[in-house]
């Protein structure tokens, strides 16, 4: 199945319209249609992460990708973590536990960031390409 037949199925499992799509989105309807129609269209991972994003689903489904389950085990939160998480809430924006997880969990070339304002970056970045519209 094609990227464009995944698109499209998912938009209407979520009963949307392709104004409704592109709109939430924020891209052109005439560039959605095409890639709901063109097999040979290839769309940057930034705007397959706002569509992905609108339907709930991740861009391996629209791709078609496998993907795996990982277990709700207890996250062990580094001491950093934890001093962003209170930055966070004095700042009154405090992380939900799925916020604290996802960041717990992320590694970049098997790292995590070591400071407050590294945590920070990372969580600015993250919620810039979900609909989220973190606190500076």
């Amino acid at each position: 199945m094609s990227l464009g037949e995944r698109l499209r199925r998912a938009r209407e499992a979520k009963e949307l319209s392709l104004d409704e799509l592109a709109l939430r989105a924020r891209i052109s309807k005439t560039y959605l249609w095409e890639l709901e129609k063109d097999a040979a269209k290839k769309p940057s991972a930034k705007l397959l992460l706002q569509i992905a994003a609108v339907l709930s689903v991740t861009i391996a489904d629209l791709l078609g990708l496998p993907t795996v389950q990982v277990a709700d085990d207890q996250v062990e939160l580094p001491a950093s973590l934890l001093a962003f998480r209170d930055r966070m809430t004095q700042l009154g924006t405090p992380l939900s536990d799925q916020d604290l997880r996802d960041l717990a969990t992320t590694r970049f070339r098997g790292g995590q960031p070591q400071t407050v304002d590294e945590w920070h970056r990372l969580y600015l970045a993250l919620a810039s390409t979900s609909s989220q519209s973190p606190t500076q």
